[in-house]
């Protein structure tokens, strides 16, 4: 049995456009939360964007943690949001109703351009939109989880589940 190392959390900042851009790399979680969030520090006054497009994982501690963060920030008279978050974070993001705050964008150029409201950054996109906004208004998933193109194909797997469904329960088919 070979030793792996456990994954880990790097961050790297830059500014632009009078922004703190504060990208986090890898996996952030209560081992790793001192060497991520310590990064998200900034002059009073600052917007810090939270590059999250290279995380791959975040857990529920340090979500709160950037959220008390952001806190802080706002009280300086400046701000904190997250930008581009993979799949799994977008998740968690969605769970925890940090997206619906309008916290989060879909990229770090309209974190820093402020162009268009956050939630409205993630909605669908793409030709299965028509099945994503039905899934959306049925309460089914949240339409920021339609982002990617992995989330539409999911979305169209969950649109033929239920379309099977309801085919089943109209015909009398899934009756015994």
């Amino acid at each position: 049995m070979t030793a792996r190392a456990m994954p880990g959390v790097s961050a790297e900042k830059s500014a632009r456009a009078g922004c703190v851009i504060v990208a986090l790399r890898g996996e952030l979680d209560l081992c790793t939360a001192e060497d991520g969030l310590s990064a998200l520090t900034a002059p009073a006054g600052a917007r810090v964007v939270v590059d999250l497009a290279e995380l791959a994982f975040i857990d529920c501690y340090c979500l709160g943690e950037i959220m008390a963060v952001r806190v802080r920030a706002r009280r300086a008279g400046g701000d904190l949001v997250l930008a581009g978050p993979q799949p799994a974070v977008l998740r968690l993001l969605v769970l925890c109703d940090v997206v619906s705050r309008g916290l989060v964008f879909a990229s770090v150029d309209e974190a820093v351009s402020g162009a268009g409201s956050a939630p409205a950054a993630l909605v669908m996109r793409g030709t299965a939109g028509g099945a994503a906004a039905s899934l959306t208004r049925s309460g089914i998933v949240s339409s920021a989880l339609f982002r990617t193109g992995a989330a539409m194909r999911h979305a169209r797997v969950l649109t033929g589940l239920i379309t099977v469904a309801s085919r089943k329960r109209h015909d009398g088919a899934g009756m015994h």
